[in-house]
């Protein structure tokens, strides 16, 4: 009997303990926007018959399922073969509540000798953008092996939204190796794994 009490002590912490994270429940999914570049009209780059706007459409939808259960939810800028306007496609992440935009393309160069991959912000990205960019090119390189070309600057539309916003270079068509492997069903799902470790590292989860 003398040892009931530090037993019953024991179970009540426990108890309060199981109460309080079952009140907390599961974390909410992080709201994120992932947009397949081009579509429609604007193929991007066409490199021996293999369209630039395929390409990042694969990826897209590969990120968007990878993501689940991650605890980001992942809506796309589009899902099908279209085009949507470029500031369109930011506002709707605005409108939304995602937290942070992610643009895929396949890269050109008319050097056929450059590959690898590039994350690019605008020239007047803020530093979280900044360090979205660096967390996705780092995860993605990690993931694919590729040469890492770094993170760049240049004039965007991601000027137009103040959201933390980066846009992945996934590798150059104009690379006959690196067009193959863009190519291989795998080495997109490694690309993809990538884009949504790069994400999930970004937000600390």
């Amino acid at each position: 009997m003398d040892n009931l009490g530090p037993v019953l002590v024991a179970l009540l912490v426990v108890a309060i303990a199981l109460a309080v994270f079952l009140s907390l429940g599961p974390r909410p999914e992080i709201l994120v926007v992932v947009d397949a570049g081009h579509g429609g009209h604007d193929p991007g780059a066409v490199v021996a018959g293999v369209q630039e706007k395929d390409i990042n459409l694969a990826l897209a939808l590969l990120v968007q399922r990878k993501a689940r259960g991650t605890g980001i939810r992942v809506v796309l800028t589009r899902t099908t073969d279209v085009y949507v306007d470029l500031v369109e496609r930011v506002r709707m992440a605005e409108a939304i509540g995602a937290v942070l935009y992610v643009s895929i393309h396949a890269n050109y160069h008319r050097d056929p000798k450059i590959c690898g991959v590039e994350t690019w912000v605008d020239t007047g990205a803020h530093a979280e953008s900044l360090r979205l960019a660096e967390s996705l090119q780092r995860a993605v390189v990690l993931a694919t092996g590729a040469a890492d070309r770094g993170v760049r600057r240049q004039t965007l539309y991601l000027r137009h939204t103040k959201l933390p916003a980066a846009l992945v270079e996934v590798g150059y068509l104009s690379c006959p190796a690196e067009r193959e492997k863009l190519l291989d069903q795998a080495y997109q799902e490694r690309i993809a794994e990538g884009i949504v470790q790069g994400i999930l590292n970004y937000l600390g989860r």
